[in-house]
């Protein structure tokens, strides 16, 4: 169907269309004009971002596993729940007596705490060094010092992980010491996840809530 048959010189509704269209396609692969070139420093303060966002809920993902192990101690055996900040007293019985009153623990759901753990502060350790590097070369040295703070604290988690670690491998687990020695790697990661933050927000890089 053509626009007018009497007018050779108009073109026909279909090849209109195509033209439209192929018009508007061209306009979609065109730059955008409105749209401002990432600038010299985009690249570092994405990288800077992603590894700060994804190290902020990497420890959010490893204190949930702490927590969740803890609820698991409470409900099956009857461990109290560490409350507030206030430090839990270490077991006062030996871990024979600990068994003998609340049970002993399920060795493969310890294993699978321990182990997601230890993948998270890993994990969180990757994303620190990578930031630390980042700010040396910037000559950052108030984040490289920010960032060991957090460095240490993480060091102290891994510490206690570990011996978390070495009471499961026992011939048997005591709920009880489990709850104290996670609890322990919790108030480390607690510690380093505040300090981190901090440096996030430092860097304008306001920490995820």
């Amino acid at each position: 169907m053509s626009l007018s048959p009497s007018h050779g010189n108009l073109i026909t509704m279909p090849a209109f269309h195509r033209l439209a269209t192929s018009a508007a396609l061209l306009v979609l692969l065109l730059p955008d004009a409105a749209m401002a070139a990432p600038d010299a420093g985009a690249k570092a303060r994405g990288s800077y971002n992603f590894y700060g966002h994804s190290a902020h809920t990497t420890f959010s993902s490893a204190r949930g596993h702490v927590e969740t192990y803890q609820r698991y101690l409470n409900e099956t055996h009857g461990v109290a729940m560490p409350t507030g900040a206030a430090l839990a007293a270490p077991p006062a019985v030996t871990p024979t007596s600990q068994i003998a009153a609340h049970g002993d623990v399920d060795p493969e759901i310890a294993r699978e705490a321990s182990d997601a753990i230890a993948d998270d502060i890993e994990r969180i350790q990757r994303h620190v060094t990578r930031m630390q590097a980042e700010a040396k070369s910037l000559g950052d040295d108030e984040t490289v010092a920010k960032l060991a703070a957090v460095e240490k604290q993480l060091g102290i988690a891994r510490r206690a992980h570990a011996a978390l670690h070495e009471h499961h491998a026992g011939e048997s687990i005591a709920p009880a010491t489990a709850m104290e020695l996670a609890r322990q790697v919790n108030e480390a990661l607690g510690t380093a996840h505040a300090e981190y933050d901090k440096v996030l927000r430092r860097r304008g890089a306001p920490a995820p809530e």
